[in-house]
């Protein structure tokens, strides 16, 4: 082969490797971006429970003090 050949080849596999590894990192980004979303959800849901648990100790403290 000669070189202009081995020179297009070669690049034609960078070019193919970097778009593969490009694939990888948008997916493992959007991956980290849903799991970050669902934690934040969880504290989100957790916040509430807590909130209405401490609501209802104050209520039930309330009825037990009368």
């Amino acid at each position: 082969m000669t070189k202009i050949v081995k020179l297009a080849s070669l690049s034609a596999v960078a070019v193919l490797g970097v778009s593969l590894l490009g694939g990888c990192t948008t997916t493992d980004q959007t991956a980290r971006d849903m799991a970050q979303q669902a934690m934040d959800t969880a504290n989100s849901a957790q916040a509430c429970c807590n909130a209405n648990t401490e609501r209802l100790d104050r209520m039930y403290q309330k009825i037990m003090g009368k």
